[in-house]
């Protein structure tokens, strides 16, 4: 039913409008930076509320690793070690331990 109401001339303008609009407030946001290029957009440019009455950096809400800490097991924070020990190279689906009996 939703596909055959579905007027691809109308979505298709839709969409390169919507389009249009993220790449024109992407610029300002990387201009009001003072960057040249989105590639050097970090972390510390991007305030966020935390509360009605407090902000703070991304780069302080979060959690980093160096290099290769997950493959060495220098997990530094409980949602790594939870849930890395899960992932699996060959699928999106975590590896779910069974319970011996």
């Amino acid at each position: 039913m939703r596909q055959r109401a579905l007027v691809v001339p109308d979505k298709a303008e839709r969409v390169f409008n919507f389009h249009h609009s993220t790449l024109h407030a992407l610029k300002e946001i990387i201009q009001a930076a003072g960057l040249k290029h989105p590639a050097e957009l970090r972390a510390h440019h991007i305030v966020r509320r935390v509360s009605s009455h407090e902000v703070r950096l991304m780069s302080d809400l979060l959690k980093y690793l160096d290099p290769n800490d997950l493959l060495n097991g220098n997990y530094r924070y409980t949602l790594y070690e939870k849930y890395w020990p899960m992932a699996q190279s060959d699928s999106f689906a975590p590896k779910v331990e069974l319970a011996a009996t």
